[in-house]
């Protein structure tokens, strides 16, 4: 489990929603996000291309190093 995520669920919990997880996916029309109509339409009106500049500074992250609290 990733930070901030619960800890608990039993193995049977956790193969049951796999499996729920992929028949929805299975299901989905959309399954790669490159073929989203939406995301098509995000980066023609406004992003303007994948990996640059404007789609760089507004949906990449940066690591700042923090001070633990204690």
């Amino acid at each position: 489990n990733g930070g901030g995520q619960h800890i608990g669920a039993s193995e049977e919990a956790i193969r049951a929603r796999m499996q729920s997880i992929y028949a929805i996916d299975d299901k989905a029309i959309v399954r790669v996000s490159h073929q989203n109509p939406e995301v098509i339409a995000l980066y023609e009106n406004y992003l303007e291309e994948p990996l640059g500049h404007k789609s760089h500074q507004l949906l990449h992250t940066k690591y700042t190093k923090r001070n633990v609290l204690k």
